[in-house]
């Protein structure tokens, strides 16, 4: 309900509430699919239309004009909202300025768009390829549930559920006094204790879902997932660094190996063909270095003495590499740990976003280095319900049933699917109990119901077992499984 026309209609009332007889600048974009309606005093709140799909919002908040932007509408100069007010059938969304300038938002997945209304030019905030739309702003009636385009076929399908024994009238009644509340992770319009409609309480909650969603769906994973690059970054270059050898220890191996080449050639005559190891005098030892020389007995002492002149060689000519080479993976490694605190610090997505492009290049160098798919965090394969302290995972798609309850769940957490329908894998971890409540089992068992075919049945029988007593036979489609030692629940389903 949050994108239906209900919610647009109540985000107009709020509009007009705190915006109407505002002055406005000018509008412009500088975020893809977002355009922003400056308030000519900053210090007063500004109107953000987001067109991004699934989930397009408006919000009203003070914004300061950043300083790379992209100027949207030239003809929109310094006009006072007159008022806000949305189609009788359909989600469009007209703002009235002065000098008979309008703006209309027009709602419509995934054709979302802004339209400049003036006396002679329409003009859209998005690229389109087919004709101007028409848009109707003409009072309608509407004479039942379903014959009112406001109410999809979801709703229509629910609305019984959701308003047992309510009329059409009294639905309406309900809805247009609700502020909107979040029940089973939905923003739902049903009916309040308060029983009257109030556009601060209202909007309050309905930012607060729009946030809260965008958060959970695409703040926190992009998150995740660049801490994962960047912490699997500094800990390679970290590696890296360790496992070169320093510059004393190359210093000492060129000393060392010139050593062993001296003292071999001023031994040349008291070697021997096919000696493995060549004792050095006493006169000729030194406290820092071994007192044997190991030789290849299939080469002279002469030719064993280059091996070792060869040996410092090589070492010096990469000296310089070396150094170059520290610098670099130590210069990197730093740079990566900067970035991952600057990351940490960071709890919005339109910050996180500013931080991405600030830091693109890096990124993609980062994300070039690593394998495909490393950097991706573990997609979570369940949705997780928690209740009266107890963790309910329920399976998310056929496939996802068979990586949650064979590769997640624990052999002794209890398994609940519905007998004779498909649906979600419900699994109760059990996190080190023996025993599970009653009222635990039956809350499971009515989320298994409400996650199946039969949700909207009155009644549906559930099974339950161990997770140990689930199997998985060759050749069965995902999502099937066989089980045994299975108790059986008649539950309703669970009302979200």
């Amino acid at each position: 309900m949050i994108s239906s026309w209900f919610s647009f209609h109540k985000l107009c009332m709020v509009i007009n509430n705190q915006l109407s007889g505002m002055a406005f600048s000018d509008c412009y974009s500088f975020t893809k699919n977002e355009l922003i309606i400056q308030n000519a005093d900053e210090s007063n709140p500004s109107l953000i239309i987001n067109l991004n799909s699934p989930l397009p919002y408006i919000f009203i908040q003070i914004f300061h004009k950043p300083s790379k932007r992209v100027p949207i509408f030239p003809d929109f100069k310094n006009l006072t909202l007159i008022k806000c007010e949305i189609a009788p059938a359909d989600r469009d969304l007209r703002l009235y300025f002065t000098n008979e300038i309008s703006l209309i938002i027009r709602i419509r997945p995934p054709a979302n768009n802004v339209y400049f209304m003036s006396e002679n030019d329409i003009i859209p905030f998005k690229k389109i390829k087919s004709v101007i739309p028409i848009f109707n702003f003409e009072t309608t009636s509407f004479a039942s549930l379903d014959e009112d385009p406001r109410f999809n076929s979801s709703w229509k399908k629910r609305v019984n559920i959701l308003f047992p024994d309510k009329s059409y009238p009294q639905i309406l009644q309900n809805i247009e006094k609700s502020n909107g509340q979040v029940i089973g992770g939905k923003f739902v319009f049903l009916p309040e204790h308060s029983g009257e409609f109030d556009p601060d309480t209202f909007y309050y909650r309905y930012r607060e879902y729009i946030v809260s969603y965008l958060k959970e769906r695409h703040f926190i994973p992009e998150k995740t997932r660049l801490l994962t690059l960047l912490s699997s970054h500094s800990q390679k270059r970290f590696r890296s660094v360790q496992k070169l050898t320093t510059s004393e220890e190359q210093k000492y191996k060129i000393k060392k190996y010139r050593y062993f080449g001296d003292v071999l050639m001023a031994g040349l005559l008291t070697i021997t063909p096919g000696q493995t190891e060549y004792e050095i005098p006493v006169s000729l030892q030194l406290d820092d270095f071994p007192k044997k020389i190991a030789l290849k007995p299939d080469l002279k002492p002469q030719a064993n003495a280059q091996t070792w002149y060869e040996k410092a060689r090589r070492i010096e000519r990469l000296q310089s590499d070396y150094e170059e080479k520290k610098q670099m993976m130590d210069s990197e490694y730093k740079l990566s740990l900067i970035k991952f605190h600057e990351l940490e610090q960071i709890h919005d997505l339109k910050v996180l976003q500013g931080w991405k492009k600030e830091n693109k290049e890096f990124i993609d160098t980062l994300q070039q280095q690593s394998p495909a798919g490393q950097s991706n965090p573990e997609r979570i394969p369940y949705r997780e319900f928690t209740y009266k302290t107890w963790h309910i995972w329920v399976g998310k798609s056929a496939k996802d049933n068979d990586e949650m309850t064979f590769h997640h769940a624990h052999k002794n957490d209890l398994w609940l699917h519905t007998r004779h329908s498909t649906g979600s894998h419900v699994i109760i971890r059990r996190d080190g109990k023996t025993h599970i409540p009653k009222e635990i089992i039956e809350y499971a068992a009515a989320l298994a119901a409400r996650y199946s075919e039969e949700k909207h049945a009155s009644l549906v029988p559930v099974v339950c077992t161990e997770k140990k007593h689930v199997i998985k036979r060759k050749g069965l489609p995902p999502g099937k499984v066989l089980f045994t030692m299975e108790k059986s629940i008649l539950i309703k389903p669970l009302d979200i």
